[in-house]
């Protein structure tokens, strides 16, 4: 059987990679982040009527352990929506417990789409901060009172990374093939203070457009197996 090779990688910033499977990476950390896993997206909405193909859950599963195996995390770092809604609490809880077994820590943060159901086993936390870098879903916002208020006076540089907004690119040919890709964009709140928004990594976003009145710094597309930087 072939060997599948490791997707491409890019460094956004010194010391930062963006795995093109939607992963950010620190390396000398040891840390990996992802955002918006909508884990059994299939199962809640077919509850609701829908007729959706039951691939989504492996797909997830699958690139989320060859991620791990590629880049071997200590931590693992899901910055909400883990699950997509109430229908799909015991199907997370077996995926958390995988990833409970591969990594030395599994930290959580709670997003809009995590149910009472699944914070009845694990802890689901508002944010999570590793030096210099803060992650919180983003559904109160780039810089929720809530998040920046527990953050020492004295930390002269800050990234926010967040989820929530499913941002992507479309690109065109001029001849009517229109493309769409997950991206992760780089903002400025202020001088101090940076604001990255991860790709979603649930392979049923379709994700949107991402609009903002803040300094946009970059955007990166992600493809299957390519990272590239846009503006």
């Amino acid at each position: 059987m072939p060997v599948t090779k490791p997707a491409i990688t890019a460094e956004i910033a010194p010391g930062i990679l963006l795995d093109s499977r939607r992963a950010l990476i620190n390396p000398m950390e040891g840390w990996m982040a992802l955002a918006d896993l909508h884990y059994g997206y299939e199962i809640h909405r077919s509850r609701a009527g829908a007729l959706l193909p039951g691939w989504g859950m492996q797909k997830c599963r699958d690139t989320l352990l060859a991620l791990i195996d590629d880049h071997a995390p200590q931590r693992l770092i899901l910055a909400g929506d883990i699950m997509d809604g109430s229908g799909s609490v015991s199907e997370t809880g077996i995926l958390l417990e995988i990833l409970r077994s591969r990594v030395e820590d599994l930290i959580l943060i709670e997003g809009n789409h995590d149910r009472a159901g699944l914070k009845k086993g694990w802890r689901l936390q508002p944010f999570y901060r590793e030096k210099d870098f803060v992650f919180h879903h983003g559904h109160q916002g780039a810089a929720p009172p809530s998040v920046a208020g527990c953050l020492p006076a004295e930390s002269p540089h800050m990234t926010f990374v967040t989820g929530h907004e499913h941002p992507c690119v479309s690109l065109r040919d001029g001849a009517g093939l229109r493309l769409k890709l997950p991206a992760l964009v780089q903002q400025r709140l202020r001088q101090d203070l940076h604001h990255w928004i991860l790709p979603a990594f649930s392979p049923w976003a379709a994700g949107g457009t991402f609009r903002t009145s803040q300094e946009h710094l970059a955007t990166w597309a992600c493809t299957r197996t390519k990272v590239w930087k846009l503006s």
